[in-house]
């Protein structure tokens, strides 16, 4: 039986993902079943009217201050190569600083741009990237423009992933590790492959899951993808780590 993968992001990042999976691993399934969706929030366009350059964590946010007056063609210094895209269909000068938010914190230190910078983000952080960069000196304040709301998995979905006897599962962030062992309501399918973006992420499984999770080599999508392709081909290489060994 071909495996199935489980997709929990939103609806637009699932099937951009889905793209990016088939594109390198075996043949597969895919069960799409988000457990958020992205709605804007109001928040003042003041706030970046004397933006010297964009700081995105998240694709995300491009759509929601992509139309506001003066941006169009500022710097926009982004956390991988999805809101690099983004960011640059949208009009900005955008830079990829390699993957995930440490790195971003990291190449923007180095590259020390002029302020005041503005952080489009998420209701919910990750990482405070602000306090990172201002005790480095650099002007940067953050705006949440958006909410990542959680959702109840669609009608059926876990009884097709029982059905399956389980399925491979990328859990792209803490906050939806927590959702999907909510939305398993107690249930196992014994060959249910957890694939964790990173160890923070994996911490939030129960140890059973734990044991049977893989953690990403890198904390973005080209980490991800190359994670899922290991456990599709049922062969995990050094470099993937499964969750367990964290606790050591």
């Amino acid at each position: 039986m071909r495996p199935l993968l489980l997709l929990t992001r939103p609806l637009p990042q699932s099937e951009r993902f889905a793209h990016e999976v088939q594109a390198v691993c075996p043949p597969h399934d895919v069960l799409i079943a988000p457990l958020s969706e992205i709605a804007a929030i109001p928040f003042d366009p003041a706030e970046f009217t004397d933006a010297r350059g964009l700081v995105l964590t998240s694709a995300n946010a491009v759509p929601m201050v992509s139309g506001l007056p003066g941006l169009a063609g500022l710097p926009a210094y982004c956390v991988g190569p999805a809101t690099t895209q983004a960011a640059q269909e949208a009009g900005f000068q955008a830079y990829n600083s390699g993957g995930d938010a440490l790195a971003l914190i990291e190449a923007l230190k180095t590259r020390h741009p002029t302020g005041p910078l503005v952080h489009a983000r998420g209701v919910h952080l990750a990482h405070d990237l602000v306090a990172a960069l201002q005790a480095d000196g650099i002007t940067i304040r953050s705006v949440p423009v958006y909410e990542a709301r959680g959702v109840a998995w669609p009608q059926g979905a876990l009884a097709a992933l029982i059905a399956r006897k389980g399925g491979i599962a990328p859990l792209f962030s803490p906050r939806t590790a927590r959702r999907f062992v909510q939305q398993l309501h107690g249930a196992r399918p014994p060959h249910l492959r957890p694939v964790a973006i990173s160890e923070a992420c994996a911490a939030q499984l129960p140890d059973d899951l734990r044991a049977q999770c893989v953690t990403a080599r890198s904390a973005d999508s080209g980490g991800m993808v190359q994670a899922i392709a290991a456990v599709m081909s049922q062969g995990v290489p050094d470099g993937l780590r499964h969750a367990r060994a964290m606790d050591k």
